[in-house]
């Protein structure tokens, strides 16, 4: 199974999405280092999107610059997951642009959104209306920092859902 992993914006993440992807049971996932992280260069989604192209990985784990990329990519670069699984999408946070490419990324593609009740990105309960999608998509876990630290939990929904569409 090919798993594409896109982390945030910060290099921290990097450590915290490897420590998951071991845990869901995809430790040879091929995860994203961003060009700003080992340069002077600005993050770019735009730039990160374009190096997803044509790509077709069986799942993209993403968290929330990650998110961005990962629709960006969809919607502009022909990325096509089979599946995703969206960690702290920061829907409240990103321009109209974005949330465009979000919404659309999420019709085409078979998603599970996980996002924390509280996340200042924007609430889990609000984030259904705000996609235009299912509540039943989201996974709602506490927190109110955009953080997502309980990785065995994270890990826990997604090997859950992953099992779910195994069964369909």
């Amino acid at each position: 199974m090919q798993v594409i992993a896109l982390p945030g914006r910060r290099v921290e993440t990097e450590v915290w999405l490897k420590s998951l992807l071991a845990a869901a049971g995809f430790p040879k996932a091929d995860l994203t280092r961003y060009r700003h992280w080992d340069s002077d260069a600005e993050a770019s989604v735009a730039f990160e999107a374009a190096r997803l192209i044509g790509q077709s990985p069986n799942l993209v784990i993403a968290k929330s610059f990650g998110t961005v990329v990962a629709a960006t990519a969809f919607c502009v670069h022909g990325f096509r997951p089979a599946t995703a699984v969206l960690i702290g999408t920061p829907y409240a946070a990103v321009d109209r642009n974005d949330l465009t490419f979000l919404q659309r990324f999420a019709a085409g593609t078979k998603t599970l959104f996980i996002q924390q009740d509280q996340d200042p990105g924007g609430s889990a309960v609000a984030l259904h209306g705000a996609l235009s999608i299912a509540a039943d998509t989201v996974a709602t876990v506490p927190g109110d920092d955009h953080i997502y630290s309980d990785t065995a939990a994270l890990a826990a929904i997604v090997q859950r859902w992953n099992k779910q569409l195994a069964r369909v």
